[in-house]
């Protein structure tokens, strides 16, 4: 799988050092729904298999490349990071327009801005949740083709998380759900969150998962930014918690 993210996005989402740019994408283009029934499920917890039909979108002229790493940043959720004192990137749907024609992206699929909607706070949490799938369900709506989502549930909260992906595909019609790879030192492979693994394999969901920088490793090589190394390994931690907790059998 292969991941285009044009280097002007690093200029508003710097505190996301993942953003960096891989080689460019080559080969075929495919639509955005049939890239990711070709196997976008991360880290083995959901597969496309028949969950995916036809494609809805389709990569447009000459812009051939479906970006899968593309935040999005609705008015409320910049107000919950301030409220957490989280960094807030500077965000529009024009600029991420913009920057995807000046790439050759066709089709981008939202997803949330981490650290997410988790602080502890059921209902903070399924209010927030809900507000970032409805906005990014809008701009899905208002711009046909270009866009695709990843809704954003929060496992912790097992309750809010099953209601939320009942609404995300039944009602918006979601491609897939956002998970990160912890939840205030929860990885993906606790018990826990067993209900909501069931559902989204009842499913057959697709599940995008973005690392963290965890708290233990903020500045652990002075003068390289924490995301450079933890990203990768943060997802080796949630891939390891995954297989030995026997979570993603």
């Amino acid at each position: 799988m292969k991941n285009t993210v044009s280097g002007s996005r690093r200029k508003f989402f710097a505190s996301c050092v993942c953003c960096e740019p891989p080689p460019a994408a080559t080969g075929p283009s495919l639509g955005r729904r049939g890239f990711l029934a070709g196997g976008i499920a991360a880290l083995g917890l959901g597969t496309a298999g028949n969950a995916l039909k036809a494609p809805a979108a389709w990569s447009q002229g000459s812009k051939t490349k479906v970006d899968v790493h593309h935040h999005f940043l609705p008015p409320e959720h910049r107000e919950a990071l301030g409220k957490h004192k989280a960094g807030a990137p500077k965000w529009s749907v024009q600029m991420s327009l913009d920057d995807m024609d000046k790439s050759g992206i066709g089709t981008s699929v939202l997803s949330q801005v981490q650290p997410g909607t988790w602080w502890g706070d059921h209902e903070e949490s399924r209010k927030l949740s809900r507000q970032i799938n409805e906005h990014g369900a809008k701009i899905v709506r208002d711009h046909p083709g270009r866009f695709g989502l990843f809704a954003t549930i929060t496992p912790p909260d097992t309750d809010g998380a099953l209601k939320e992906i009942e609404y995300a595909f039944d009602t918006l019609k979601v491609d897939g759900i956002g998970l990160l790879t912890s939840y205030q030192g929860k990885y993906l492979g606790d018990e826990s969150f067993a209900p909501v693994y069931a559902e989204l394999n009842r499913r057959k969901a697709v599940i995008y998962v973005h690392p963290l920088t965890p708290n233990c490793c903020n500045n652990t090589v002075p003068g390289i930014p924490p995301g450079s190394i933890e990203y990768a390994t943060d997802s080796t931690r949630t891939i390891a918690n995954l297989v030995f907790s026997g979570m993603s059998q």
